[in-house]
């Protein structure tokens, strides 16, 4: 088999082992996107984005830098060769969860912190990130063993399929009015989340009540509102709404 099939269904094994990094691009679901993070030798990272276009029945897989021109197609019909520095993304890449996507961490049947996501472009945050947020008041042998590291990794999906993290995208979108995101950075540094009451989910998972916070300022000692506070805040973003799947009148705006 040549290396661009190799590379070709590689891509596709990628879309279909990571469905959480995907996004859909379009109403009809046929082109899709998802975000690799490729570490370097010297410590740095770089971000790409890989589509799938399948509007002809043909899946037609690109590769190309995040936010940066240049690129490549993944296309075995085509005599073209890869360069090897795309060839080592589609192997090597680490799949980024879609933007928007809240993960938490799973301790004893408990969440004892939460993991958003972020993909799209502000000046603020010019490249994808996560955060990791526990909850206020507990101790650090709760806290995810990832606080600290400084790149996202295969880590990441090796506790996700060990079930230690969990999406928690459908649990929110069915709970309207509990769980917030308010705007604390003029207090803490950074925003936070609160839940107004635990949430147990139909397989015996409890998202407990309370105040997740970025873990360096939990470290730091500052300040955190109380919960009470926190919901009467008049910043306060309802999160349900952001994790229900639209309405077909609304796909056609």
């Amino acid at each position: 088999m040549s290396r661009v099939n190799c590379l070709y269904g590689a891509c596709g094994d990628l879309f279909a082992d990571y469905p959480l990094a995907v996004t859909t691009d379009n109403p009809s679901g046929s082109a899709r996107s998802m975000i690799l993070m490729q570490q370097g030798g010297g410590g740095g990272v770089g971000f790409f984005v890989l589509t799938d276009d399948h509007n002809e029945g043909q899946h037609v897989y690109s590769l190309h830098p995040w936010r940066a021109p240049g690129g490549v197609d993944i296309d075995p019909d085509a005599d073209a060769v890869i360069p090897d520095v795309f060839a080592q993304v589609i192997d090597h890449g680490v799949p980024v969860p879609r933007h928007g996507s809240l993960c938490g961490w799973e301790d004893r049947d408990t969440v004892t912190a939460l993991v958003p996501f972020y993909s799209q472009y502000t000046p603020e945050s010019p490249e994808p990130s996560w955060a990791t947020m526990p909850i206020a008041g507990s101790p650090e042998d709760e806290w995810p063993p990832f606080a600290d590291e400084p790149f996202f990794g295969h880590w990441f999906w090796e506790h996700y399929r060990a079930g230690r993290v969990i999406s928690l995208g459908d649990l929110v979108a069915a709970t309207p009015g509990v769980v917030f995101w308010v705007d604390t950075t003029a207090i803490i540094g950074s925003g936070c989340c609160v839940v107004a009451h635990d949430v147990r989910s139909p397989d015996g998972l409890t998202l407990q009540h309370g105040r997740y916070v970025y873990y360096q300022a939990l470290r730091a000692g500052k300040e955190v509102p109380s919960l009470k506070a926190l919901l009467a805040d008049g910043s306060r973003t309802d999160l349900a709404p952001r994790f229900r799947p639209p309405r077909p009148s609304e796909d056609r705006l």
